[in-house]
């Protein structure tokens, strides 16, 4: 009988192939191993998700498999089943979601060059060709006999789509050669370090962590699924988290911790290690080089670690039998991943609901629908608030003065006695527009007409959704007249005014590019505990990257103007920006936050100004309730992306007046054009429903069929 093989390729797509099996090969089939199979004109890795006896009902062309590259499958049944799911609730991908949930080397490359066999004239090309003739003599160009060049720099180098295709033709044609070649990778795994020493403390926990515990522990015990949010400081959370460990010592189950950002990893790992010893805990993160991302993989895959702490793409590592699911800081949008779209936290949700698993969410500022979800459920862990207050300083800035007299006398006083201050702002460049005093004209991007900031060092006009930039005019480019202005105050504004009112500061001003790369990172961190900057000011890109300890004051600018992005959860995410500054700040003593704002009545810097979550969270559902928003209501966001804007907009309207006709579906907004990104066109609709299963049963209706694979993010 022939044996058939169902298999998973790392593309983007949502089917699986069917694959035959060579007679030598059969006795090496296992789901979850990896296979070589010849795909187009390619050659890839895919994993076996299933063994058939029998062939499709169709009538294809079934090729076979190349071989069988473990011993051992790397993927169990469970996994496939929550990559599976994975790919129902976010209506995207298997093989992305495939791609990311492994190491890169895992996936065998197949390396092509290609070589020139005969050089044809120009004639022959035009008429083989006609319209590709120009990307064919380009190629052509590139060749030499004696020189052999990789697929990737010529299909680079030619731009064009379907290349693949047109290597062929020329091969056809007798004017190149392919040649091809499998590179395997052998594995070294490095001795793990020495094991760090574990404290053998005897396990006394705190009264007010003895009933939160016992919840943990009796749904533990079950082996049930349960989602609890531990509401409470950062400390407490932590000590909460590590009282746990203590207590269950050497039967520790298998745990993932999830944090926002790898800056969050090093503090937490070293208590961790410091009680359960290093050689149960592995790291998982991108930021591994290739080798080391595999050996950490492969030690949780063996089962040689008991927990395993990394960022958002950790969610995907192979631990087996999870028990406890611990995602630190909630509400941070870093678990947002873009390509492929997932959101760490619902992927983390599906994974512990597939294990039968207990997942902890923990925030001092949680989401809205996750707060009003516990409370429903009877699942909120209240280790209590913060109970510092923030000052509120009152000003609406000027042209001529953006920090309030009261501010600068602050920063005066911290400056003069050899003290830190960061000033934080939400607004990247010098303005966030140029426009004519004279005519109203404003400068915008070509692609996303939207406003270009304007960059005064660099003297440039960007925008900051596709990477647009020109040259900063000095007149108008519709009227000629000289008379510019601007709008909005950016960092580079707040640099300027702080150097003139204090010239003999040492002041630096950080964004993401300042920072990026270990490198800077290093040199920036060691210029802060050496001491030799007096005034930071950052967006809040800087908030990880930073020891706050160092720092005396910090002063958070107009956060009305993310009050006033057009997104209804714009107040929880500055309440949880803000509160998580304060967490930073004030704890241990040794700092001060300051609010400067133009709308000090706003319900959202009132409930800072109280130091009190539930007044923000109380304020917010009443609004919400009345809109019939998350979490009353569930949402969808679909965005689709494509090259021409014409079809892309008929696409939209076709989905829009199909989902019509679902049962379920009370409300569409749009289809409405987003700006470019990655020379791409973008169109965005906004789906409301009773239900999220209403939603999503509706979508994978109308997409199942179809290759599109829109961006989907449920808020509910």
């Amino acid at each position: 009988m022939k044996s058939y093989v169902e298999v998973i390729l790392p593309l983007p797509l949502e089917k699986t192939f069917i694959y035959s099996v060579p007679e030598n090969l059969r006795s090496d089939l296992q789901p979850g191993k990896r296979v070589l199979v010849p795909f187009r004109s390619r050659i890839l890795t895919g994993f076996i998700f299933r063994i058939k006896d029998e062939a499709p009902e169709k009538e294809i062309q079934i090729k076979p498999i190349l071989s069988v590259l473990d011993e051992e499958p790397l993927l169990s049944s469970s996994f496939f089943q929550f990559l599976w799911a994975l790919s129902q609730i976010t209506i995207g991908p298997l093989g992305e979601f495939l791609k990311a949930a492994l190491p890169p080397d895992f996936f065998v490359e197949e390396k092509g060059k290609v070589r020139l066999i005969n050089r044809p004239e120009r004639e022959e090309i035009k008429k083989q060709f006609r319209k590709r003739y120009r990307q064919v003599e380009e190629i052509l160009r590139l060749l030499a006999p004696n020189r052999a060049l990789s697929w990737r720099y010529l299909q680079r180098k030619a731009s064009l789509k379907g290349f693949a295709s047109l290597l062929r033709r020329l091969e056809e044609l007798g004017w190149v050669k392919t040649e091809r070649k499998i590179q395997l990778r052998k594995r070294r795994i490095s001795s793990f370090p020495p094991e760090v020493a574990q404290l053998n403390l005897a396990f006394l926990p705190t009264r007010e962590f003895e009933l939160p515990l016992a919840e943990v522990e009796k749904s533990l015990e079950k082996k049930e699924f349960k989602s609890f949010l531990l509401f409470g400081p950062r400390a407490r959370r932590e000590e909460f988290f590590l009282s746990f460990l203590r207590k269950w010592g050497r039967s520790l189950p298998n745990i993932l911790i999830l944090v926002p950002e790898m800056a969050e990893i090093s503090s937490f790992l070293e208590k961790i290690t410091g009680l359960i010893g290093s050689r149960r805990v592995a790291v998982l993160h991108g930021e591994l080089s290739p080798r080391q991302r595999e050996a950490s993989w492969l030690r949780i895959w063996r089962g040689e670690a008991v927990v395993v702490i990394g960022p958002r793409s950790a969610v995907f590592a192979p631990l087996p039998e999870i028990r406890l699911i611990y995602l630190t800081e909630e509400a941070d949008e870093a678990y947002l991943h873009p390509s492929p779209f997932y959101d760490a936290r619902e992927v983390a949700k599906l994974r512990a609901r597939q294990e039968k698993a207990v997942i902890l969410f923990g925030s001092s500022a949680p989401s809205i629908s996750l707060l009003a979800r516990a409370r429903k459920e009877g699942s909120l862990l209240d280790l209590g608030q913060i109970q510092e207050k923030i000052r509120i300083i009152s000003h609406r800035s000027s042209r001529t003065r953006i920090l309030s007299p009261e501010l600068q006398k602050l920063i005066s006083e911290r400056f003069n006695s050899g003290k830190k201050v960061v000033l934080l702002v939400n607004r990247r460049g010098y303005a966030s527009f140029l426009s004519c005093l004279r005519c109203g004209y404003i400068a915008l991007c070509p692609e996303c007409r939207r406003p270009l900031t304007l960059y005064a060092r660099k003297e440039k006009l960007i925008c900051h959704h596709c990477g647009f930039s020109q040259a900063r005019w000095q007149r108008c480019p519709e009227c000629q007249s000289s008379v510019i202005g601007t709008k909005g105050h950016g960092l580079e504004a707040v640099e300027e005014e702080v150097k003139h009112l204090w010239p003999e500061a040492r002041i630096k001003a950080i964004e993401a590019e300042t920072l990026r790369g270990k490198e800077k990172l290093m040199k920036f961190s060691k210029e802060v505990e050496k001491d030799k900057l007096d005034i930071i000011i950052g967006t809040q890109f800087l908030r990880p990257h930073l020891n706050w300890q160092k720092i005396s004051l910090t002063a958070v600018l107009s956060p009305e103007l993310m009050l006033a992005y057009p997104d209804f959860r714009s107040g929880e995410k500055v309440f949880s920006l803000i509160r998580r500054l304060q967490e930073e700040m004030v704890l241990d003593g040794h700092g001060e936050l300051i609010v400067q704002t133009a709308a000090p009545d706003n319900y959202v810097v009132r409930a800072l100004a109280a130091g009190d979550y539930y007044e923000f969270a109380s304020a917010e559902l009443r609004f919400r309730r009345l809109l019939g928003l998350p979490p009353f209501k569930c949402l969808a966001r679909l965005i689709l992306s494509g090259s021409h804007l014409r079809s892309l907009g008929r696409q939209a309207r076709e989905i829009k007046a199909r989902l019509t006709a679902f049962s379920g579906i009370e409300e569409i907004l749009g289809p409405s054009i987003l700006p470019s990104a990655k020379g791409k066109y973008q169109v965005q609709m906004w789906v409301k429903a009773g239900e999220k299963q209403k939603i999503l049963s509706a979508l994978s209706e109308i997409f199942k069929e179809s290759r599109l694979f829109p961006t989907v993010e449920i808020i509910d």
